[in-house]
């Protein structure tokens, strides 16, 4: 075991020796890591495909390993001992897709996906679609396989920008003040603010190893009863009508009872109620509001009418009803991007915008 987390660490080494210090953010967890990114999305990507080529040429004898990639919110702290720490939901939906993943396989995220897809066409051509699956909070993923095409040509690395070098001092001041409260926090600058709660907002990946030597999972198939035989119904012996025993000849029955053997039996009418009329079909209630569709690079905070509605990615489509709206996306280290529009009831704007 032993060795196998030192091939791992060496592995990792060497596949992020091209991404910045500041760009990363690497914790240990025992039987794999956690990583963060700070900067550009395809150091996720381009992880993930290193990963993938090194144990292909290891083979069988590698390691193994099971990869998640998401977009997600994520913030660094220190736990109970001082040590580094990442939390959010970022980080929280990376492990919860490792989990679905095979040994030696890299899955994404939707976020991560649609993020990724936008940037390149060819990045959109490494995954495929695997399907929805549902983790133990009854919480349902979609998730993407990322597949064996060679891996394509990067774009430049960009320049790091003022939000990087904000990131880094925040960072550093959040090193110094493991104790800072909420109340502290909200207390400083908007800007400040922004960057110390929101900005660790990037690719979170999580790798965890699959050592030969752990037990092996064991699935327990539900014993198949067999279908008991159906008794069938007792059918009631009905009794053999009795034959009357031969009697003597009866006298002529008199006159009026002759009378009455002749009148038929009266009949049976049976009443019918013609079926009620079909219910009537509640005719569909008109639609009274319009939607925004969203798709902004590589995220951004959504304020529609000053009021935060989250962030995107991963929201997609907002619901609005009809009228004006002033709808705001902030990035901290960007200038924020406004647009006024106005919704009609059934219709659907679409809003683009990337931050650079």
């Amino acid at each position: 075991q032993m060795q196998a987390k030192e091939q791992f660490n060496a592995l990792l080494a060497q596949a992020l020796a091209e991404v910045p210090n500041q760009d990363r953010i690497i914790l240990d967890t025992g039987d794999g890591a956690a990583i963060s990114f700070l900067g550009d999305p395809e150091d996720g990507l381009f992880l993930g495909l290193a990963l993938r080529d090194a144990l292909a040429v290891r083979g069988e004898d590698g390691l193994r390993l099971r990869t998640g990639i998401n977009l997600g919110p994520v913030r660094l702290v220190k736990d109970i001992n001082g040590q580094p720490n990442i939390i959010g939901d970022g980080i929280n939906v990376a492990q919860r897709i490792m989990s679905f993943a095979e040994v030696n396989q890299v899955l994404a995220s939707r976020s991560y996906y649609e993020v990724i897809s936008a940037l390149s066409a060819d990045y959109a051509h490494l995954f495929r679609f695997e399907g929805a699956r549902t983790d133990k909070h009854v919480r349902e993923h979609e998730v993407y396989a990322l597949g064996n095409e060679p891996a394509p040509q990067r774009t430049p690395r960009r320049k790091p920008g003022p939000a990087t070098a904000h990131a880094t001092a925040a960072l550093e001041k959040l090193g110094r003040a493991a104790n800072t409260t909420r109340a502290q926090v909200m207390r400083r600058p908007p800007l400040a603010t922004a960057l110390a709660v929101a900005l660790i907002l990037g690719v979170a990946i999580t790798v965890r190893l699959a050592l030969r030597d752990a037990a092996t999972d064991t699935v327990v198939e539900p014993a198949v009863e067999a279908d008991a035989p159906v008794a069938a119904p007792e059918t009631p012996q009905q009794a053999a009508p009795a034959v009357p025993p031969p009697s003597a000849k009866k006298p002529p029955a008199a006159p009026a009872a002759e009378a009455r053997s002749a009148v038929p039996p009266p009949k049976t009418t049976i009443a019918t109620k013609p079926p009620p009329p079909p219910d009537k079909v509640a005719p569909a209630a008109p639609v009274t509001t319009g939607t925004i569709r969203l798709s902004i690079l590589p995220w951004g905070e959504i304020h529609v009418d000053d009021v935060k509605y989250g962030v995107a990615p991963p929201l997609r489509d907002i619901a609005l009803k009809p009228g004006m709206h002033r709808i705001e996306v902030r990035n901290p280290g960007f200038a924020s991007y406004l647009q006024v529009v106005e919704i009609r009831a059934g219709e659907e704007i679409r809003i683009q915008h990337r931050f650079r």
